[in-house]
């Protein structure tokens, strides 16, 4: 089937609720987003040839060059990608800063523009799900499903996959000489480097080399080239993959005991205020795969939120439930920044046209350098409660045994919203909280569903996290002068007047930034949960029939890692338990 049919190629004009004959609008299943969770879960359920699904994303397919090449297509702070963008909320506990919002408008969704990580997150934190009351969410129930998505190139155990369709690998080699020099730095602080940072006997407490998503000659492999290759998109005469179009509102079936989700409305997403409407009713479920912030917005224009919360912009209440969008989480970073060598750095490529052409020669001819790579290579975790006065770690344990709450990125590049100097190399340590205590809120601006929704990201708003935090920048500092002390040239940037509490509490303050992390406003958990559940363990939504989620918004609490290794489990045991279900009723 072609890529990019139009909302009147696959939708019906008007409403209908007869699914007795085949008609066009009609389908057995509806995925809303084609982002990183939405492209697995269509390739997945396709593979019944009998079965026939309507995958609906709001951007195009953006299938260039630049796309498929990582430093480029991570570019995301220039603008150099599809994507919608706005501004948060003041943070309120962060001297009224105001933080730009980002949400993917493409097939692959984030995984086409991130940082490519493939970190599944420590055994621990799945155990910790289940022990919450999360039945099935164990490591050991996950693990199959990383197992089976996954094709681990340079990395192999029991614990790893060599079949699936979304190969990860580590190039041989560091790209600058500060990767080493940080690793060095760690070791000298006790902190052991690890090759393998998913292994669930490694330890929590590691300088790990990060896999990332790549094919052999060194192009992204998102979501969208992985599971939804052209061999597919083509011989899957029952996947339908209709683009730039936005899901308006889900349609529910108000006449039994409880709501069923039964089709949705869409538009084109370039709309213009007199454009048509289109229809498609789904004969099975209709699984949301929207993220962490457009999922609760869709919910709440459909009608599924806060009584209070909808009745106040006048939606008619279908399901009262005060979850939806209520816990919104994030990975707050901030960024530690050095001068050093303008060759060791990114910024060479900005300085200088022969090294930009012969990296650029390099990537095309072979695959490898500066253009095969989207900035970060090794990261640093640690456990606050094992962090002394001085800064180094006195406890080691396993990924089994517990997970990090602390994350250091050593990244040749300046990463601030301060303009950086030209001709100058920096070099920046971006210090992240990993299990927040501290939650914000997606909640409705306006009516009109092409209009961005309100976010509260509501960093620091719990005292601990600035305490964590406290002592990642004082970890940072310390790496920092290690690697002065070992003879890499460093000079201060932009760090803290010193290391005490009210000063290092300034300067986090004042330098905020998210890592776009966004989790956790939908989350998994009973629905009056004390931070209330909005999908029970099967991933359906309380209180409606045959409307799921499956993406980073379900997470009980955000993942102690980069997320698209642990959205893509998500996507892959969603795709499971739909199987399950409908077999069953066969």
């Amino acid at each position: 089937m072609p890529l990019q049919h139009r909302p009147a190629d696959v939708g019906a004009d008007a409403q209908f609720w007869d699914t007795s004959v085949p008609r066009k609008g009609l389908y057995d299943y509806i995925i809303v987003g084609g982002g990183t969770a939405g492209c697995v879960l269509a390739s997945r359920l396709t593979e019944d040839p009998t079965i026939s699904v309507l995958l609906l994303e709001r951007g195009g397919v953006h299938n260039t060059f630049a796309m498929r090449c990582p430093l480029l297509s991570a570019s995301y702070a220039q603008g150099k990608h599809p994507s919608v963008r706005w501004n948060s909320t003041p943070l309120t506990a962060a001297n009224g800063r105001v933080l730009e919002i980002l949400t993917g408008t493409v097939l692959g969704g984030a995984s086409r523009f991130n940082a490519m990580i493939y970190t599944r997150g420590s055994a621990a934190q799945y155990d910790e799900w289940r022990r919450q009351g999360r039945v099935g969410w164990s490591y050991a129930d996950l693990e199959p499903y990383f197992i089976k998505s996954e094709n681990a190139v340079s990395t192999s155990g029991d614990h790893h996959g060599s079949e699936g369709p979304w190969s990860n690998r580590q190039f041989d080699g560091f790209l600058f000489s500060s990767f080493p020099h940080a690793v060095k730095a760690a070791q000298d602080l006790g902190i052991s480097y690890t090759e393998d940072v998913n292994d669930p006997e490694g330890p929590s407490v590691s300088c790990a080399k990060l896999p990332i998503t790549s094919t052999s000659d060194g192009k992204r492999l998102s979501t969208f080239d992985a599971f939804l290759p052209p061999m597919i998109t083509t011989q899957r005469q029952r996947l339908t993959i209709c683009t730039d179009t936005l899901v308006t509102k889900i349609d529910f079936d108000v006449d039994g005991v409880q709501p069923v989700a039964s089709g949705v409305f869409f538009e084109p997403f370039e709309s213009t205020p007199k454009e048509q409407s289109f229809y498609a009713r789904a004969k099975k479920e209709i699984i949301v795969c929207c993220g962490a912030i457009e999922t609760p917005h869709l919910l709440l224009l459909s009608g599924i939120g806060a009584k209070d919360h909808l009745t106040k912009h006048g939606i008619r209440v279908i399901k009262d439930l005060s979850g939806v969008g209520r816990n919104l989480q994030d990975h707050v970073g901030t960024t530690l920044t050095y001068k050093v060598p303008l060759s060791d750095t990114f910024h060479s490529l900005e300085s200088s046209l022969t090294r930009a052409l012969m990296e650029f020669l390099n990537y095309l001819i072979r695959g490898r350098g500066l253009f095969s790579y989207p900035t970060l290579q090794v990261s640093i975790f640690a456990r606050s409660d094992n962090l002394g006065d001085s800064a180094e770690p006195s406890v080691e344990q396993t990924n089994r045994e517990a997970f990090p709450d602390i994350e250091i990125m050593p990244i040749p590049h300046e990463c601030t919203y301060v303009p950086s100097q030209p001709s100058q190399g920096f070099f920046s340590f971006i210090c992240v909280p990993l299990q927040p205590k501290s939650s914000g809120t997606v909640e409705l601006l306006s009516l009109n569903p092409h209009a961005s929704p309100k976010v509260d990201l509501g960093f620091f708003t719990h005292e601990a996290d600035i305490k964590v935090v406290r002592k990642a920048v004082r970890l940072a500092m310390s790496l920092g002068e290690r690697m002065r002390a070992n003879g890499y040239q460093m000079e201060d940037y932009l760090i803290p007047a010193g290391d005490n509490d009210e000063q290092l509490d300034t300067f986090i303050r004042q330098n905020v930034r998210t890592t776009y992390h966004y989790a956790s406003s939908c989350r998994m958990a009973q629905e009056h949960d004390t931070v209330p559940g909005v999908v029970d363990d099967e991933l359906r939504v309380h209180g409606v029939s045959r409307l799921r989620i499956a993406d980073t918004s379900i997470f009980p609490d955000v993942v102690a890692t980069h997320l698209q290794a642990p959205v893509v489990m998500v996507a892959e045991k969603c795709a499971d338990m739909l199987k399950k279900t409908w077999s069953a009723m066969k």
